[in-house]
């Protein structure tokens, strides 16, 4: 099981990493809509390479919205949760992920998807 300490993550981010273990919605939801559509990515394109995953919080909520409605369901709350789910994982920024901004000021998050890095984002869910 791999376990975090509190001061490895921003203070409100370890709420949010609580939320997502804890299976609560909407916040579970978006992760694991997210570790599913990594993972059935990387399977398709064969497990030898590694796949740079870009995840848009905006194009992400839309998404979501037509499986739940929730009135949680905010792209801050979604971003969050991105960054709790990276966090939580104890993933390396640069190593597996890294995040870039658009001239309006929107981040997007991309992910250097592969075997450790499924299994370390997957380990998050672990009791």
């Amino acid at each position: 099981m791999s376990e975090y300490k509190r001061s490895d993550i921003p203070i409100p981010l370890v709420n949010y990493v609580e939320l997502i273990r804890n299976r609560r919605s909407p916040y579970y939801d978006v992760v694991h809509h997210i570790l599913s559509d990594m993972e059935s990515r990387y399977r398709t394109t064969g497990q030898k390479s590694e796949v740079v995953y870009t995840i848009n919080p905006r194009i992400l909520q839309e998404e979501i919205e037509k499986k739940i409605n929730d009135e949680r369901l905010t792209t801050v709350n979604i971003c969050r949760s991105i960054l709790a789910l990276l966090y939580g994982s104890k993933l390396s920024e640069e190593k597996d992920y890294y995040v870039t901004t658009t001239s309006g000021g929107r981040r997007n998050y991309h992910v250097k998807v592969n075997d450790r890095t499924l299994q370390l984002m997957s380990s998050l869910f672990k009791p």
